[in-house]
């Protein structure tokens, strides 16, 4: 059972949660998701994990230049809206949108 909070890699390992079927999105768009799990990343970085309406798995990171989006406040289990823009990088979460 995963709990709410964000978890840090020894957490994860240690509760043997598995991350291995998540993907990055590649196209940008709006999506309409519910966070799964937060997790700790190198200095700086926020993973997040959504299942998508579509049903599909992805995996996001946010970053402190953009304030994590909010996600440390936000509940594992909320619904949201979330824009992702293509940048040279790739495709990146830009903004989202708590839903009801």
């Amino acid at each position: 059972m995963i709990q709410n909070k964000v978890y840090t890699r020894a957490e994860m390992r240690e509760e043997r949660i598995v991350t291995s079927d998540y993907r990055f999105i590649d196209k940008g768009g709006e999506y309409f998701a519910n966070l799964i799990l937060r997790a700790g990343a190198t200095s700086g970085m926020l993973r997040l994990f959504f299942r998508l309406s579509d049903g599909r798995k992805i995996i996001t990171p946010v970053f402190w230049w953009q304030s994590y989006l909010g996600f440390y406040e936000i509940d594992n289990g909320t619904n949201l809206r979330l824009i992702y823009e293509k940048n040279n990088k790739g495709v990146s979460l830009k903004s989202i949108e708590i839903l009801k």
